[in-house]
């Protein structure tokens, strides 16, 4: 492990710390940069913090990654491989509490170098092997076909009670048989939404409000995910006409989620929720979307960072007609974010704000394509 000098690790404990304090307690406007010293680390318990390890490791399925005690402590001694932001008053805790606080510091700093670790690993062996292909139509990446080789239907589950309810899923079951392509808002609580639009890969799209009486499987998209989906139907149809002339096409994929879609390991095995596909002369645009709160990451997030990084994918393949691009969509406005950088900046960095600028941000995201 004590060979892997990468990007340091960041963790930014300021806004959890703030978050149980009271609210008349006011925001830092300046971050104490700390690291853990031997007066910090004698009071780690070293046993919790293996099996917490062994934990990560096994739900993370990395079973050729292999964890020591002595492994840890060397690996704290050494604070050349991360950033801590934390009020240096917590390095000197009068409490339990206290250091609880650092225990779990010390924790979530393993767990993101062993993220980091185990990526930057996997990524040396698979970079020679990676190559660009066609998507195939039995790719793990499009849902289950059953016994006649069609696509497996969504199941609705909903409460036999329902009596209503049953009525608008059984209404909408016959919009979509006559392939219409509005499909009516289901339940005037607005229970389910439904969006079917042609150029996606999936039909139709679904929508479940919080703590509605619906569960849908697959998973239905949240609130984010189906705004994103709605306006950009909406900026196609506005945009259809210049789309035309332009010779442009566009096809929207939902990823799947770990283990079956795309995911990239630069990111840390980051799996993006939407693949954006422009299709413009010879050339095809590959973006991948994350309708995302931005509330607990920072500008050093491995999400954040992967629009640099996706750049070296792209140089990789060595593919000239295939341009690829990676988007945070964010749920949370640029203004509640503590980053101590403008918003112009955060665009550049190709994060977008979907409520703050939503009659604007598909626009800044085709603009950003194209340049």
């Amino acid at each position: 492990m004590r060979n892997f000098q990468q990007n340091t690790v960041v963790a930014d404990w300021y806004s959890r710390i703030q978050s149980v304090q009271s609210k008349g307690v006011a925001t830092a406007t300046q971050k104490d940069c700390v690291q853990l010293r031997e007066e910090q680390l004698a009071l780690l318990d070293y046993d919790a913090l293996f099996f917490e390890l062994e934990r990560f490791k096994r739900e993370r399925t990395w079973h050729n990654l292999n964890i020591t005690k002595d492994g840890i402590r060397d690996l704290l001694a050494d604070p050349s491989w991360y950033t801590l932001y934390l009020p240096s008053a917590r390095l000197a805790p009068s409490d339990f509490v206290g250091v609880f606080l650092l225990q779990q510091v010390a924790a979530e700093l393993l767990r993101r170098y062993c993220d980091r670790y185990y990526n930057y690993r996997k990524r040396s062996w698979i970079e020679p092997r990676l190559e660009l292909r066609e998507l195939a139509a039995d790719d793990d990446i499009f849902p289950p076909r059953d016994k006649r080789g069609e696509y497996e239907p969504y199941q609705l589950i909903v409460d036999g009670d329902e009596h209503q309810l049953i009525l608008s899923i059984q209404k909408i079951k016959k919009e979509i048989e006559e392939n219409k392509e509005y499909l009516r808002k289901l339940s005037e609580p607005g229970d389910l939404k439904a969006c079917k639009w042609g150029v996606h890969l999936y039909q139709p799209l679904f929508h479940v409000r919080p703590g509605g009486k619906i569960t849908v499987l697959p998973v239905a998209l949240n609130e984010s995910e189906y705004q994103f989906v709605e306006e950009l139907k909406t900026w196609c149809r506005a945009h259809k006409k210049q789309l035309a002339q332009e010779g442009t096409e566009l096809f929207l994929l939902r990823n799947m989620s770990r283990g079956r879609g795309v995911g990239f390991f630069e990111a840390g095995n980051f799996h993006p929720d939407f693949i954006l596909w422009k299709l413009s002369g010879q050339k095809q645009y590959i973006t991948f979307i994350e309708p995302h709160g931005l509330h607990h990451e920072g500008p050093g997030s491995d999400k954040i960072l992967f629009h640099a990084r996706i750049k070296d994918v792209e140089k990789r393949l060595g593919d000239p007609a295939v341009v690829l691009n990676s988007f945070i969509l964010s749920w949370t406005p640029s203004y509640l974010l503590k980053w101590g950088i403008s918003k112009e900046e955060m665009e550049t960095m190709h994060v977008l704000f979907m409520k703050e600028d939503r009659d604007h941000y598909l626009d800044k995201l085709f603009v950003m394509l194209a340049a």
